[in-house]
């Protein structure tokens, strides 16, 4: 497989929320999806009051502090920084007036439900968002029984303008049989546009190795290409691959 790789979902900036809790985390994590063949890393931090009380200024505060290090450390990718937002009522007013973090370029947002269920009228919310000119990227829909029970959920989402990003541990059973059954299913049917490390330790990077001779194994070179390069180097321009 050809390498460049990109990774969309990262929680690498030290000491923010659940992630890396030491620069030296975040060297390590950074420094072992080099050795996979990343060139691109995006730190995707929680927004999620209440638990993660971030704003926007915090999250960029906490990256600049830790980009002259990443700099300075030779043999690191490319990093950027965006968040990964909790849909919830504040989250998506900021989503709305600007006050959050999309991806680089601003065409596309990333963006995490609670596992039972999305937000209510969701669709609509996809809708306002892609209005305003950002494509929604569900993060690990796996993890959610929403979709867990009834895949076509996903695909509804799917056609109402949303790309779909699998977390890689999902595949060998880090989040439980239930959830890898469910990130088989749909891999199976060709729901995920591409898939990311979600990495909060640099342990969590096995399991992106692990992932990517899974995916090549079973679905072939070009399969694994789409997810960890093609795919989300479209989802960053704000087109859904396929």
């Amino acid at each position: 497989m050809a390498r460049a790789l990109i990774d969309l979902h990262c929680h690498w900036i030290p000491n923010i929320d659940d992630g890396a809790g030491s620069e030296a985390q975040a060297l390590a994590m950074l420094h072992e999806l080099a050795a996979l063949g990343f060139e691109l890393v995006i730190a995707t931090p929680h927004m999620r009051p209440g638990l993660f009380d971030n704003s926007r200024q915090d999250l960029e505060a906490a990256f600049q502090k830790v980009l002259p290090l990443v700099e300075c450390t030779p043999g690191l990718p490319r990093v950027a920084l965006s968040s990964e937002h909790y849909l919830d009522e504040l989250v998506y007013s900021r989503l709305l007036s600007g006050a959050a973090l999309p991806y680089p370029g601003g065409r596309a947002v990333l963006i995490e439900f609670n596992f039972v269920e999305p937000p209510p009228m969701v669709e609509h919310r996809l809708g306002d968002l892609a209005r305003r000119g950002l494509t929604a990227v569900i993060a690990h829909p796996e993890r959610c029984a929403y979709f867990k029970d009834a895949p076509d959920r996903l695909e509804r989402l799917i056609d109402a303008g949303a790309g779909v990003l699998l977390s890689a541990g999902s595949l060998d059973g880090a989040y439980g049989r239930a959830t890898q059954r469910c990130a088989e299913a749909l891999l199976e049917r060709g729901l995920y546009h591409a898939c990311s490390s979600d990495a909060h330790c640099p342990e969590d990077v096995e399991r992106v190795s692990a992932a990517l001779e899974l995916i090549e194994r079973r679905y072939g070179a070009d399969e694994a290409d789409f997810l960890f390069r093609t795919g989300p180097s479209e989802l960053l321009s704000g087109h859904l691959p396929g």
